[in-house]
């Protein structure tokens, strides 16, 4: 089924909401609630479209707009001036004053928008392509082209957006692995107290058992077995703390991951260690084997310490990531095939 084109609106806050009209005005989406991150707005937006304006009410966008507009690669909208009461509450409604700004904001662009929004319509007639297809490249201002006169510049400009929405998409990735790390890590951290006051009651209880029944045998060897179960405990305290300081290392690493990769100057390659059946377009590995394999089939691949940047678990976030030691044989190929 294909997605429909979203003009969306957002009223950023404590409380937050969210709407969505398609081109002809009709609500897709309209949703608020305290604490609603940015990552959970473009859940719900993509569930029931594909976004291609975003818009507040204020002239000046606010940062969390901004954003959600560029991790979906929409185009951003603002008004000539702040949207007024008045005229928030001719356009919108809602369950509360948030979902009616957040209605109001993508009503008034979606109105701002209707010469684009004639033109979609027309081209889709015209061309009998996808509307979705067309809105996407009005909004980005890029020529609408029958499929047989799409040039090389376009195939190239098409391979940008995808690479740009598998950083977004890494991006969110990377969010939800850090949550993820800071649960497990509160888990540990739990399960770190309950072993702490059992071990505390397994001691005290030992201490009964030697000043009661230190001479007699049985009690002796349920004294040993408390001491062997103490010993273990003991183990599996020292355990929970190394995986929780591990845990804590990896959020790190993935939260400067994110803020590098925000940078747009950093560039996300896989870390090659295990099996070379699939050649990457770009890697490192430790293994000089592998290396050598993956040279010989023409791979860009680099020793790990040979190229500047951040090592993650099975990836590396390389600073400026090397051209290819046969650049020269790749082109003369290339040149070649043509």
């Amino acid at each position: 089924m294909n997605k429909k084109p979203l003009i969306v609106g957002v009223d950023p806050g404590s409380t937050s909401a969210v709407a969505a009209v398609n081109l002809q005005r009709e609500i897709e989406l309209l949703e608020s609630g305290k604490n609603f991150p940015p990552r959970d707005i473009i859940q719900r937006i993509i569930k029931v479209g594909k976004p291609v304006v975003v818009a507040s009410d204020k002239r000046k966008t606010p940062s969390k707009v901004d954003k959600i507009a560029s991790s979906l690669g929409a185009k951003l909208f603002e008004p000539e001036k702040d949207l007024s009461q008045k005229r928030k509450k001719e356009l919108g409604r809602g369950a509360n004053n948030h979902e009616l700004d957040a209605l109001a904001s993508a009503l008034h662009a979606q109105k701002q928008l209707h010469k684009e929004i004639q033109k979609i319509n027309k081209l889709e007639q015209e061309f009998d392509k996808e509307k979705l297809e067309i809105a996407e490249k009005i909004f980005n201002e890029k020529p609408v082209k029958e499929e047989n006169e799409e040039t090389e510049e376009t195939h190239e400009t098409s391979k940008k957006s995808e690479e740009t929405t598998k950083k977004d998409s890494e991006k969110l990735r990377l969010e939800r692995k850090i949550e993820n790390l800071k649960n497990q890590v509160q888990e540990l951290k739990s399960k770190l107290g309950e072993k702490e006051k059992e071990n505390k009651g397994l001691k005290a209880k030992l201490s009964r058992l030697r000043d009661e029944e230190r001479k007699e045998v049985r009690k002796e060897e349920e004294v040993q077995n408390r001491e062997v179960k103490i010993k273990q405990k003991d183990q599996k305290i020292s355990n929970l703390k190394q995986e929780i300081e591990d845990y804590k290392i990896r959020e790190k690493q993935y939260k400067k991951a994110i803020h590098k990769l925000f940078e747009n100057d950093y560039e996300l390659v896989p870390l090659v260690d295990n099996g070379v059946e699939q050649v990457p377009e770009k890697a490192v590995t430790r293994n000089e084997e592998i290396r050598e394999v993956l040279e010989a089939r023409e791979a860009n691949i680099y020793k790990i310490e040979e190229v500047e940047g951040l090592e993650l678990k099975n990836y590396f976030l390389a600073e400026e990531f090397p051209e290819p030691k046969n650049f020269e044989s790749i082109i003369q190929k290339y040149r070649e095939s043509r």
